[in-house]
């Protein structure tokens, strides 16, 4: 396997797979926990601090490409106190003296389950990597709206990822480390009941063999799936909508038609606008609502939309301020709302991604994803 696609892998990793019934959903589990709530005022906002080893930079990194380490990391390892999670911001420093180096160094800081299938309740987020939070070059920090949160054991075993950027500077050499801090507060002094969320992502993805037509679009619909004839389109011989089984088991890299795809490619150097039926990866089995969705977008991106087709509506479009001297970002922007979007388990879900590489001197790749936070 390459490095790159091992990062990939490390980054992503996102084969859906079935859920273990035998758990109960979190808050069956929580109405069953004899928590003492905490006296009037103010719950306090804890925090842990997690450093990665040294990272070199000794050459330009694009996205991607540069030095990463996995940690396992832990809020308490003797306690199993319920917690929750509120927020999670990250920076790259000087490792020689923890100066800190601003976004420029920024690839990602994961925070990932290590070991979900420990947890008392049955987690909600589908795939083989079960993310809780990514930084990146733009967004270093998370939050939470008031009253809403992650729960975690506190011994529960986390893995930090930690890569760093290098887009600029090609005579740097200099050792790195990624400093996180995760916020939370303690279920024994929390005033009031919080709402627990879980993450779910949705990405982009190009198709990079196999046959035209959309993921899961049997062959023999292709002649009329696009037709500009709607009379043909309707044929009755032909019943060209694609259709999921639920109890099929969903691959976003590769369909049943031998079709395969890729969540992170190679840009042309020329516009290049992507869509994706997300409705699978969001994995709904039930109506919902996201009270916060943050983004990873790589340099050179234009345009991240989420749209539920069923209505015609546009959910979220991703903000963020461009560098204004080179290619990268000063900053992107966040959702967070206690009120939150709705979403539901019968309608179908567009990712939509525009990009525009104008960088010939080197190649550069593409990931667009929005991690979509939902009521549990």
């Amino acid at each position: 396997m390459s490095f790159l696609n091992r990062v990939l892998v490390v980054f992503l990793c996102f084969t859906l797979f079935a859920c273990d019934n035998s758990k109960p959903e979190f808050e069956a589990w929580h109405k069953k926990q004899k928590t003492k709530k905490g006296s009037e005022g103010e719950s306090s906002l804890n925090s842990a601090d997690f450093y990665s080893t040294d990272l070199l930079i000794d050459k330009v990194y694009r996205s991607m490409q540069g030095p990463f380490e996995i940690k396992s990391v832990q809020v308490d390892a003797e306690k199993d106190e319920l917690l929750w999670i509120v927020g999670y911001e990250s920076e790259v420093l000087q490792a020689e003296s923890d100066v800190a180096l601003g976004a420029d160094f920024m690839c990602h800081n994961n925070l990932d389950y290590a070991h979900p299938e420990n947890l008392p309740w049955k987690l909600k987020t589908s795939g083989a990597n079960h993310r809780i939070f990514t930084l990146s070059q733009g967004q270093s920090e998370l939050k939470f709206p008031e009253g809403f949160g992650i729960p975690i054991p506190a011994n529960q075993p986390l893995n930090m990822v930690s890569q760093v950027l290098n887009h600029h500077r090609p005579e740097l050499f200099i050792n790195t480390r990624h400093h996180a801090q995760l916020h939370y507060l303690k279920e024994s002094e929390v005033k009031e009941e919080m709402t627990p969320l879980y993450q779910q992502a949705v990405f982009v993805t190009k198709q990079i063999d196999g046959s035209d037509g959309a993921h899961g679009l049997p062959l023999t619909c292709l002649p009329y799936h696009d037709h500009p004839d709607s009379s043909v389109k309707a044929d009755v011989q032909h019943d060209c909508s694609i259709k999921y089984d639920e109890k099929a088991k969903y691959n976003p890299y590769e369909d049943e038609y031998g079709r395969k795809y890729t969540g992170h490619w190679v840009l042309p150097n020329e516009p290049e606008t992507l869509s994706t039926d997300v409705s699978q990866m969001l994995d709904l089995k039930e109506d919902s609502r996201i009270h916060l969705i943050s983004v990873h977008l790589h340099p050179f991106a234009e345009a991240l939309e989420l749209w539920d087709r069923t209505s015609d509506s546009l959910l979220y479009a991703a903000s963020f301020k461009k560098d204004s001297i080179n290619f990268g970002f000063e900053s992107i922007d966040y959702y967070s709302s206690k009120t939150g979007i709705p979403v539901f388990k019968d309608h179908q879900y567009e990712l939509i991604s525009a990009y525009h590489c104008t960088d010939t001197s080197d190649q550069h790749t593409a990931m667009a994803v929005m991690y979509l936070y939902l009521r549990d």
